[in-house]
């Protein structure tokens, strides 16, 4: 990643985390920092007026020798609020010299969301960083200084890449031949095929578990973000769900939410066997807000895989009869109760998120095209679905899906494995011999 340097003093920029929004690239001399081209957005409250006033002002920018720390093109020096800043045409970001944000973010207020800006704190934290780092390479033994051999590094990768191969090799001609050398003890029956679709089903279920894995460890690599720094792309958020307009009610118990899920399941038999077969399901498609101390964002929740536990489940007694308001959801539903001779069995499960209850939601952050100026959607963007990445919601929080999916993880990959391998003991011990 390419470091940048102050226009003034050339020493590097130290990148110090804010609370408000994206790091910012800070002078450890003082002499000022970098916006990036938009977080203007994430540090002054009503950057709207600001965008506005240096549309408005009039002046013209005055093209200078400075030369911007991101692509290296000359700056121009603009003036707004009686505050001096320099900007790059080429990149659109800002050179902010000292204390000039403070000042512009105390003369455009107005946001619903108070912005605190401790600049001096920005600079002291640069100037510690830029110690700590002078320190550690002063003291660094020169050994270390070297980078590790290139050719032992790819000496390694293609010594485990080919022993991988290798080892895949013998393994798949050792289980051709036995299946070469192989002979039926017995003659395959119906066990046999159960047998078979157990092995295949562990495999199966072995490979889910990677899956579940990868969307595990995609959990864990994806930070929080406030609301407030959203960027576009994949983000994870967490906080107190509210309504964006009117609060919904649940299908079947009439409680009122912000978003909720059905099911509604008939009991079919069929010989001896008994088995609850879906006939309906859905979801509510009105969206809803997530907010954190920061701000709050839409969630659009079309197309998400909810991870929520089943809160109310009613079904039928033993004369067929639902309770009144289960019955009353699924009159509204359009689902029949009765079949051609007497009522049928059903199961009704609903899930749903309650007003100001905790919810985990890691999607794509899309531009809010229709966004207005209203400072409750001051990000404007929405969360939604995307072909390219995953969309949960959750009511558990991010320690708890972890710990659930770590478990799903140990109990696919050891169950399916397990499973196979049983599967594949019994046919080669009761239905198949090796000869030589």
């Amino acid at each position: 990643m390419l470091t940048m340097k102050c226009p003034d003093c050339q020493m590097d920029l130290a990148e110090i985390p804010t609370s408000h929004g994206p790091g910012l690239d800070v002078c450890s001399s003082g002499h000022g920092l970098w916006l990036d081209v938009g977080e203007v957005n994430f540090f002054v409250e009503d950057y709207t007026s600001l965008k506005r006033a240096i549309g408005d002002n009039g002046s013209v920018a005055v093209r200078t020798e400075t030369l911007c720390p991101r692509c290296g093109n000359h700056m121009e020096s603009e003036t707004v609020a009686r505050t001096s800043f320099l900007s790059c045409d080429s990149c659109r970001g800002w050179w902010l010299p000292h204390g000039s944000l403070t000042h512009l973010n105390e003369i455009y207020r107005g946001a619903a969301v108070p912005i605190q800006i401790h600049e001096a704190e920005l600079y002291t934290r640069a100037a510690a960083r830029h110690r700590v780092l002078n320190d550690t390479f002063r003291d660094q033994p020169r050994s270390n200084k070297t980078g590790s051999n290139p050719q032992s590094m790819w000496f390694w990768v293609l010594f485990f890449g080919f022993a991988f191969v290798l080892g895949g090799l013998i393994l798949v001609a050792g289980i051709g031949k036995a299946i070469r050398t192989a002979q039926w003890i017995q003659p395959p029956d119906q066990t046999l095929l159960y047998l078979a679709l157990g092995s295949i089903g562990g495999f199966g279920l072995f490979i889910y578990g990677w899956v579940v894995h990868q969307r595990k460890r995609l959990i864990e690599s994806i930070p929080t973000s406030t609301i407030r720094s959203l960027a576009l792309g994949l983000v994870e958020i967490s906080g107190p769900a509210q309504p964006e307009e009117s609060l919904l009610s649940t299908p079947f118990s009439g409680l009122p939410c912000v978003f909720y899920s059905y099911a509604v399941e008939e009991q079919v038999s069929s010989d001896k066997n008994t088995r609850w077969e879906t006939i309906a399901k859905g979801t509510s498609e009105q969206p809803f807000y997530v907010s954190d101390a920061t701000g709050r964002v839409l969630v659009v929740p079309l197309g998400a895989e909810l991870i929520l536990p089943d809160e109310r489940t009613s079904r039928s007694n033993w004369l067929g009869e639902l309770p009144p308001t289960t019955l009353a959801g699924l009159n509204r539903l359009g689902v029949s109760t009765e079949r051609w001779m007497g009522s049928k069995t059903l199961r009704c499960r609903e899930s749903f998120i309650l007003p100001e209850e905790q919810v985990y939601v890691l999607g794509t952050a899309h531009e809010h095209h229709d966004a207005t100026e209203r400072v409750e959607n001051s990000t404007r963007m929405y969360i939604g679905s995307s072909r390219d990445h995953e969309f949960i919601i959750s009511d558990r929080s991010e320690k708890d899906l972890l710990s659930r999916l770590k478990w799903q993880v140990l109990a696919l990959g050891v169950g399916g494995l397990t499973l196979a391998a049983t599967c594949l003991i019994v046919i080669f011990k009761y239905y198949l011999t090796t000869v030589s």
